[in-house]
């Protein structure tokens, strides 16, 4: 993708000094700066700290993004002290790459309208997007569009080779000295093949005609004929036999002459074409592939898409020219960064964090709960309720079957345990004092409890069925008041019946998540159905046993036992990345502690534990 630049530059003063820089390097890799400097012989310091920024950004390593920002770091480092504003960019391929601030704009101008890229004194934030052919990307200094103001639009429709000498002397009729004028206009020139063809025809029709006895073609087949073949053709007349026989034996000879000719020149035409059909192939598969890599930290399932697109056309290549060794060469790198790329990793250990056995002899659960560092677990067989505190590596147990009863489900939030009894209803344990408290007495109008879940104080229960509610279920919530807590109340709105069949586990994080047995995830956000689809996987969920998500995560982790991985999502579902490893196969719940960067995984009667990168 060929680039066109022109730039514009006001009057500097040893005071304040506003400048640009450009530099392309291979074709598509390009970097550009906009500045605006105020300090003590700013024209100087300005030129020369562009100048080695757009070293600096050639010289580091990683994705174009990564490149990018650390270049952007190192920008401020330079005019640590000095009030400036800056804009650095960068088009890899096809995509645009950009960060700012201060008093900084970008234009974008695609087809006849214009749009603002960049909002002045927005946090400093790396954009990126993809370019067209034909795109025009206006980088300037705010005091430099203000002088524009509304003509910035007729500017930039301006052809390039008009731009920059219609602005200069704009700007020159004005005492700009010191305004802090300067700008970039970068053009994505479309690409146009074309094959100057002169017709044969023509070139029949200004050769001397062939006089006396001769043989004659259709202008069908001599408008075939390559042109010296052509004029051998005539130079051979003087040499035709007079005879009949000759005449037959030498059509002959140049018949099998023509038609070799013709199918020389037919296969050098379709080498030509396939030769052609690879080189694209394999450029938009190198684009795809660049892009990939720079939107692995920014936006992946837009990075899976372009990899995927990436693999398709580089295998379209390669059907076309098997052996060719730059087409070998780039699959290969693309096999060997794209699990980097999509934030894939296996694990194969496993270790250790917890051996249960070690607090009770056979001790065996199934769930676990996660709050300010520390892990609840029951027993629903010996009915012991147990407190792991990850970070001293410590245990106690909080109560027995004497206290719990027929327990089945419990949740954690800070330092208060809930726990739904079948017998006892809904207690309230202080993992402090150990002090045990009812928050709801046996209620005979539940229906089907899967799960439990403390949240902000108050109790959330998950009723698959719902003799209230039937075949719809609901999910009861139970508030704190000053003599302890209300009655069950609907969590759902009168409008929103969700299908509770087959629910697995409830967690809760502002929004309420329910994991269904089939992999389907419902999202309610104050009682009513949200958004949640998963997005960019590269299979779908097979056969989940639990999932993690709390106002403490950013992120949404799930148990996809199927397929022996744990995914991690955004919290409406769009992939990030993933772990694959035989644990997560067998685990039969987690939970995830982001700031100490591990994941906890229960398998019967042990929790093993992984590093989260």
């Amino acid at each position: 993708m060929k680039l066109n630049v022109a730039q514009v530059l006001g009057l500097n003063t040893d005071q304040k000094a506003a400048q640009v820089t450009s530099l392309i390097r291979d074709g598509d890799d390009a970097f550009f700066a906009v500045l605006e400097l105020v300090s003590d012989d700013a024209f100087t310091k300005g030129r020369l700290a562009l100048s080695e920024l757009s070293d600096f950004y050639f010289e580091a390593e990683g994705t174009p993004s990564e490149k990018l920002n650390v270049t952007y770091e190192e920008a401020k480092k330079k005019f640590e002290g000095a009030e400036f504003d800056i804009l650095v960019a960068s088009i890899l391929g096809k995509v645009l790459y950009f960060i700012g601030l201060g008093n900084v704009e970008v234009f974008l101008k695609r087809a006849e309208k214009i749009s603002s890229l960049f909002s002045i004194g927005a946090p400093a934030q790396l954009v990126s997007g993809f370019l067209q052919e034909g795109d025009r990307i206006f980088f300037a200094t705010k005091n430099l569009t203000d002088v524009l103001s509304d003509d910035i639009h007729q500017s930039l429709n301006l052809p390039m080779d008009a731009f920059e000498g219609d602005l200069t002397d704009r700007i020159g009729a004005l005492n700009s000295e010191g305004n802090g004028l300067a700008g970039l206009l970068v053009e994505v020139e479309k690409e146009v093949e074309s094959v100057a063809i002169e017709s044969l025809d023509q070139k029949v029709e200004q050769q001397p005609v062939m006089r006396g006895e001769s043989i004659t073609f259709s202008r069908f087949l001599l408008t075939k004929i390559p042109e010296k073949t052509f004029f051998l053709l005539i130079k051979l007349n003087s040499f035709i036999p007079k005879s009949g026989r000759g005449k037959l034996i030498l059509a002959a000879i140049l018949l099998i002459f023509l038609a070799g000719g013709l199918a020389l020149r037919f296969k050098s035409a379709k080498d030509e074409q396939k030769q052609t059909l690879f080189n694209q192939t394999l450029k938009q598969a190198r684009d795809d592939f660049n892009a990939a890599k720079g939107l692995s930290t920014l936006n992946r399932v837009e990075a899976k898409a372009r990899l995927d697109s990436a693999k398709d056309e580089i295998d379209k290549a390669l059907s076309l020219k098997p052996k060719d060794e730059e087409g070998k060469n780039l699959k290969a790198q693309i096999s060997q960064e794209s699990a980097s790329i999509l934030q894939q990793s296996k694990v194969s250990e496993f270790p250790i964090f917890l051996d249960l056995n070690l607090v009770k002899e056979n001790f065996n659960a199934t769930r676990m709960s996660l709050s300010s560092g520390k892990i609840l677990l029951l027993d629903p067989t010996v009915k012991t309720l147990v407190l792991v505190d990850i970070g001293k590596k410590t245990n106690q147990i909080l109560a027995g079957s004497q206290t719990l009863g027929e327990a089945t489900f419990v949740s954690l939030n800070g330092a208060l345990a809930f726990v739904f009894s079948k017998d006892k209803g809904i207690l309230r344990v202080d993992t402090g004092s150990q002090k045990i408290t009812e928050v709801a007495k046996t209620d005979q109008d539940l229906g089907q409890i899967a799960d439990l879940y403390g949240f902000a104080g108050n109790v959330y229960l998950l009723d698959t069925i719902g003799k209230d509610t039937p075949n719809n279920g609901q999910i009861w919530k139970y508030l704190p008041i000053a003599e302890g807590y209300s009655g069950k109340r609907e969590y759902l709105t009168a409008g929103t019946k969700p299908d509770f069949a087959g629910s697995l586990r409830m967690q809760i994080e502002s929004s309420v998540y329910v994991l269904k047995s089939g992999g389907e995830m419902l999202r309610f956000t104050r009682g009513e159905k949200d958004h949640f689809g998963y997005e960019g996987l590269d299979r779908g969920v097979l056969g989940p046993k639990s999932f993690f998500v709390s106002s403490d995560t950013e992120n949404l982790y799930l148990l996809d036992s199927g397929n022996s991985r744990l995914l991690i999502l955004t919290k409406t579902g769009s992939y990030k990345g993933q772990i694959e490893g035989e644990k997560f196969a067998t685990s039969t719940d987690l939970v995830v502690d982001e700031v100490g960067k591990k994941v906890y995984l229960l398998d019967g009667s042990k929790i093993y534990s992984v590093d989260l990168k």
